[in-house]
């Protein structure tokens, strides 16, 4: 069963990333060093991440996870670099159909398109796109098993501080939406996805 409904999205990710990156420029070679300190970087990606929701229309209800730092070690001698990688997720709380999801991930391409990150697909597994850009900033949108639908940012910085939650960065939640919501059929409307189509926002509690 979990095979019969991934499929078809899995197809339409390979496709979505086949068509990126012919139409892309070739990314710069190596990775670019952060210029940017952890507060500026915290920022950036959050940027990002309203960027995205932004893009997707009625607006999606999501909870959020703290923003966090990977401490960066020279591939060699295992010792930190005085650099970090910087990131948050955003965990989609809408209840989204299969159909949905088919335009979701096309209208979340076609953003990260614009904004100039090459797209690939990153698991064969589960229904999945990555992006990066020449800069260094790195987007992430991953449907688990269930459906749930995870959508990452990420960039580098400065810092000589050890892996972990950044401090004062606490998750937070999308204010609920009122108990009656009059949605407007706009939902991911794409040159390839279906007009006219309501999304499935539940009432909230």
């Amino acid at each position: 069963m979990v095979r019969r409904k991934t499929f078809p999205l899995i197809a339409v990710i390979t496709i979505l990333a086949l068509s990126s990156l012919s139409a892309c420029s070739t990314l710069r070679g190596g990775e670019p060093e952060p210029t940017i300190g952890v507060p500026q970087a915290v920022k950036q990606v959050d940027s990002l991440l309203d960027k995205i929701f932004k893009a997707v229309q009625p607006n999606l209800k999501w909870r959020e996870g703290p923003a966090h730092m990977s401490e960066v070690k020279n591939s060699f001698t295992n010792k930190p670099t005085g650099e970090v990688h910087v990131g948050r997720h955003r965990y989609v709380r809408t209840k989204i159909s299969e159909k949905k999801m088919t335009e979701l991930l096309t209208a979340v391409s076609e953003h990260w398109k614009k904004e100039r990150f090459e797209i690939s697909s990153s698991n064969s597994r589960a229904p999945s796109l990555s992006g990066k850009a020449s800069d260094g900033r790195v987007v992430g949108f991953t449907v688990g098993g269930a459906g749930d639908v995870d959508i990452s940012a990420g960039i580098g910085a400065l810092s000589d501080g050890p892996s972990g939650d950044i401090e004062g960065e606490k998750a937070i939640s999308f204010p609920r939406l009122p108990a009656r919501v009059r949605i407007t059929p706009r939902m991911c409307v794409t040159p390839t996805g279906p007009r006219n189509a309501p999304a499935e926002i539940p009432r909230a509690r």
